[in-house]
């Protein structure tokens, strides 16, 4: 690691030291693939990313949502010709199966494969690139989201970034469920559960069921880069479409954090502005050296509040390293310390 990486305070020292990068996490995933002339035609009018033109080796992440507009899942389309895998980051994988296939027609060309389980090992850090060309991984063609590569007399896919947002560099690799980990992936540190985490809560990467669930809309969720005003019609557009139009987004992910120790926080996710009035809701909490921290959605209007209230005690509210929210006339920004 060549750089200090732009982690706030308090999530650097809760993670390894730069010298000690690339680090690397493990974690099961769902894989869903269709194969056919029309399935990238059919991804394309079931989620949220415009992905028409997209070429063979091209990566865009997307969201699936209801009718109302409400996030079910958070994907990586990896697209190919005649056909498409995606990577079910956040969400449940086989009610999305279950749900492609209740809107497949027989005259879709397209063959809905049984949804599988995978690794997505993450490696992060600048130097995570070094790593996997040392071991006669890289990407090809240069320019390209994703490749299949080999890997232990094996084939596996490689994937450009992490998967927990664009302030964490780094790269994946997607292996059989049933594959062992690369022995040379040892020598560097690996993450814990709990570090994992922090990092996901500093991003702002949501999770199911805590930020995916009938609740909230992926605008709201700082989702806004993974969809596509001006793509036609999909599932959810018209409600996503007048949210932008009207300035209708009104509550905004935020990361929250807090002295108040972890096992003394109120069990009430409900938080209140300093008047008593219900400014938002606690959707993911977890433990910080100093206190605890976790992600909330929190309503336009006290957004800017220097503090809000969570039972007896106090939080402060900093905008996620990842999120993206559409623009707005109103929108007021918390930078993070």
């Amino acid at each position: 690691m060549t750089a200090t990486l732009p982690f706030p305070r308090w999530l650097s020292q809760a993670l390894p030291e730069p010298g000690a990068w690339p680090v690397w996490t493990v974690r099961s995933v769902h894989l869903l693939r269709l194969t056919g002339a029309d399935s990238l035609r059919f991804v394309h009018d079931q989620t949220t990313q415009d992905l028409s033109s997209a070429p063979p080796g091209c990566l865009r992440r997307s969201c699936a949502v209801t009718a109302t507009a409400r996030l079910t899942a958070l994907l990586d389309v990896l697209v190919e010709k005649h056909a498409a895998r995606l990577v079910v980051l956040a969400g449940d994988g086989p009610a999305l199966h279950q749900r492609f296939d209740r809107h497949l027609f027989p005259a879709d060309r397209v063959t809905l494969l049984p949804t599988v389980q995978a690794q997505q090992v993450s490696l992060l850090g600048e130097a995570a690139a070094a790593l996997l060309a040392a071991q006669g991984i890289a990407m090809d063609p240069t320019g390209a989201g994703w490749c299949s590569v080999a890997l232990d007399n094996d084939r596996a896919l490689l994937l450009r970034g992490t998967g927990f947002g664009n302030g964490v560099p780094g790269s994946r690799l997607l292996l059989p469920e049933s594959h062992p980990l690369p022995p040379w992936l040892h020598h560097c540190p690996r993450l814990t559960g709990a570090q994992v985490e922090l990092l996901r809560l500093q991003q702002g990467m949501p999770t199911w069921p805590g930020e995916i669930n009938d609740a909230f809309n992926p605008f709201e969720l700082g989702l806004a880069e993974a969809v596509a005003l001006n793509k036609g019609c999909y599932l959810g557009q018209e409600v996503l479409a007048r949210l932008v139009t009207y300035d209708g987004v009104k509550q905004q992910l935020r990361l929250w954090r807090s002295s108040i120790a972890f096992e003394s926080l109120s069990e009430d996710n409900v938080i209140q502005g300093e008047d008593g009035a219900r400014a938002g809701v606690v959707t993911s909490r977890s433990v910080l050296d100093t206190g605890s921290a976790g992600l909330a959605v929190v309503r336009r209007a006290w957004l800017g509040a220097p503090t809000l209230r969570l039972g007896h005690g106090t939080i402060s509210l900093s905008l996620p390293g990842a999120a993206q929210f559409p623009p707005s006339t109103n929108s007021v920004s918390a930078a993070d310390p």
